[in-house]
């Protein structure tokens, strides 16, 4: 599965506007809401809210990883969020967020965004394509960034 299956423009929120990560997370879900993906989003808040109480969904270095299953969909669904200001998400390493990936899975699939989030962190390991895409202004230039880092590493998967 490549990053530019779930990620396409309409998936794309950037600049986020909440200032907090109860606020990024409502402003994601709605968002998925606007476009008809979602008909509520009270429940998946709650359940991510409950899951922040346990584990951060920050996984340090500015990116954060929200994430539930929802009755709502049926496949894999993800929306990113770009947050120039920064987010507190209680990260383990004391950064703010700016990079916000929130992805719902249905409810007997589980696990299916595990890959997805393994490879959009091979792709933010970099330091360059990180921050990229917090100075990025637009949902096309993430996009660009994305498309071109899907290149390079299916070339690169060619050639083992």
């Amino acid at each position: 599965m490549k990053l530019l299956d779930k990620l396409i423009r309409e998936t794309i929120l950037i600049p986020l506007q909440a200032t907090t990560k109860e606020g990024a997370n409502q402003e994601l879900l709605t968002h998925l809401q606007s476009m008809d993906i979602l008909s509520a989003t009270i429940k998946l808040f709650e359940n991510i809210k409950k899951q922040e109480k346990y584990f951060s969904s920050s996984a340090g270095r500015g990116i954060a990883y929200p994430h539930s299953t929802s009755i709502e969909i049926d496949k894999l669904t993800c929306v990113l969020g770009i947050s120039q200001q920064g987010i507190d998400y209680n990260s383990p390493d004391g950064h703010d967020c700016h990079i916000i990936l929130l992805t719902l899975s249905p409810v007997d699939d589980p696990v299916k965004h595990r890959k997805f989030i393994a490879r959009f962190r091979s792709m933010v390991q970099n330091p360059n394509i990180r921050s990229n895409l917090c100075e990025s202004t637009s949902s096309d230039e993430i996009l660009n960034i994305i498309y071109k880092w899907e290149e390079e590493y299916s070339q690169k998967d060619n050639l083992v």
